[in-house]
């Protein structure tokens, strides 16, 4: 609990600062730069069309069931930014954004194969950078379903440049994950209630999906986890495939977590790196925290 409050002061000590309105200019300008972005520049999509507003609390907005859409996957898209004039004269990202989706079915984010009937998601940020620190926050991220399931999590990116496209492609090679605070809150009323498909879906018997998390728990370094954290983690493992209760990680790296730790993780295949001391490489000076909470009435 201890190194979950410590993280949780360094990322409150990051966040700062309001959102103005948005103009009309601004809501429709940024749409379209948007769009061509993720587009590749096809000016015959579809969704440059939208109808894109402004809503009464200042925020853009443009909704799931406008015909440009199609078939609808979402129902709404909000979004509000700082500096916006960055990102649409120069294609460089606004000091400030926050954005919201609402209405997300997670059978679609499977690929639409199966209809589970369960409840719809949202999606929610808060992102800011602080140019003069070279550092990138996610004050809040959160993924969650009507029925009370929620991933969320606060994270501190540094040695991130964003004033050029030039910049930008430099802090690619240098950018470094510095500190995490992140929080699972389950229903237990579903299993998967996210949508994840492939790799990160749970699968397999219950006994199954208990057996491989045991596993990599115990393959976690000394360094990386203390007993009392891998002892909370292994008791949320043990409530798969459907836990029910509130699990908070805290994730911290002394130097900074780049690229370097990541090709290695990428140049080994995931069973080499387990089983033949990879995940140490992968996970040097970095520390998890754990607490978790069974909505059970045990004591955690």
């Amino acid at each position: 609990m201890k190194k979950l409050l410590i993280t949780a002061a360094l990322l409150a000590g990051t966040q700062a600062g309001a959102f103005g309105r948005m103009s009309m200019s601004d809501c429709s300008e940024s749409w379209e730069a948007f769009n061509l972005l993720m587009n590749e520049g096809d000016t015959t999509d579809r969704r440059l069309g939208a109808s894109v507003r402004v809503t009464p609390q200042g925020w853009c907005a443009v909704r799931g069931s406008d015909p440009v859409f199609g078939e609808s996957r979402f129902d709404d898209m909000t979004w509000r930014a700082e500096d916006i004039a960055r990102f649409i004269n120069e294609g460089i990202p606004p000091l400030a954004l926050e954005f919201a989706v609402t209405g997300l079915d997670p059978d679609e984010l499977e690929g639409g194969v199966v209809n589970t009937a369960r409840p719809s998601l949202r999606l929610w940020a808060v992102l800011r950078q602080l140019p003069n620190s070279g550092q990138v926050i996610v004050e809040r991220a959160e993924f969650g379903s009507d029925a009370g399931d929620l991933i969320a999590g606060s994270m501190v990116f540094e040695r991130v440049f964003l004033s050029s496209k030039s910049m930008m492609q430099v802090s690619m090679g240098s950018v470094a994950f510095k500190a995490g605070l992140f929080e699972m809150t389950l229903s237990g009323e579903h299993e998967n209630p996210f949508g994840f498909g492939g790799d990160m879906a749970m699968r397999g018997s219950p006994d199954a999906q208990r057996a491989a998390a045991f596993d990599l728990i115990s393959q976690l370094p000394d360094g990386f986890v203390d007993d009392a954290s891998r002892a909370e983690i292994t008791g949320f493992a043990g409530e798969l495939p459907r836990p029910k209760g509130r699990l908070e990680l805290s994730l911290d790296s002394e130097a900074g977590f780049g690229l370097m730790q990541v090709g290695v993780f990428a140049a080994m295949e995931w069973v080499d790196t387990v089983e033949n001391g990879g995940l140490a490489v992968l996970l040097d000076g970095m520390t998890l925290g754990a607490d978790w909470s069974p909505a059970t009435g045990q004591t955690d």
